[in-house]
């Protein structure tokens, strides 16, 4: 046959003494295949493997950078990041944004009843529980231990109470989160303000709720009611 092919380089490339790749290289003339023509291949494949090596290694980089391990949510550093970024976008949108501050009632409970396994898998399963009722432009971080933020963008101080309610019961009815329930402060700005500010409010509103539990309190901080440092 005119296009037969003739021969065939299996070429196996490994990483850490991982098998990465494979390459096969085809031939429709019958040529001696040299060292030298093999030496390239190598080289080519390698080079292949090494930019799949890479790649993979700043995804993990840039995952562990703002994901945090237990929870698949983004991390502190993240959400300091994109409330910067949402807060100078809120300038040009003229919209009102929130921002929302969840505690867990009791949790230190848990982890001394049921061991910090099970603390561990309530955190999970909370986390689930805001990833199913948030919108895709809402971002939730795990802030610490066992408390979460969450930024509402475009999100009034009646829309920012609802949605708060809304992820209150949905953990209250939970039959998976050991009976637990939550406080939730959240503070919503029509203006940008400093970040610290923000998050300061929001914590006045989350300490006010603790102080009953299982409830949610909100603040509303419009242009001329901003607090100075």
């Amino acid at each position: 046959m005119k296009n037969a092919l003739y021969k065939n380089i299996p070429i196996f490339m490994g990483l850490g003494g991982l098998l990465v790749s494979s390459i096969v290289c085809f031939t429709y003339y019958s040529i001696q295949v040299t060292f030298y023509n093999y030496f390239w291949i190598c080289v080519i494949a390698f080079s292949t493997v090494i930019s799949i090596f890479c790649g993979l290694w700043m995804k993990n980089i840039i995952y562990y950078a703002y994901k945090d391990p237990l929870t698949d949510l983004y991390n502190r550093r993240y959400l300091y990041e994109k409330l910067e970024s949402e807060l100078k976008r809120l300038n040009r949108s003229k919209t009102a944004l929130s921002l929302v501050i969840i505690d867990i009632d009791h949790f230190k409970k848990v982890n001394d009843r049921y061991g910090h396994l099970a603390g561990d898998k309530l955190l999970t399963r909370i986390s689930k529980i805001f990833t199913e009722n948030s919108r895709e432009i809402d971002t939730i971080a795990r802030w610490g231990g066992e408390e979460f933020a969450i930024i509402l963008p475009d999100t009034d101080n009646q829309g920012a109470l609802k949605y708060a309610e809304k992820i209150r019961k949905a953990i209250e009815k939970s039959q998976k989160c050991f009976g637990v329930t939550v406080c939730i402060g959240l503070a919503t700005i029509d203006k940008p303000i400093d970040m610290d500010i923000l998050f300061a409010e929001a914590d006045k509103a989350l300490f006010q709720a603790k102080s009953v539990r299982n409830k949610v309190v909100g603040v509303t901080l419009l242009l001329g009611e901003i607090p100075k440092n």
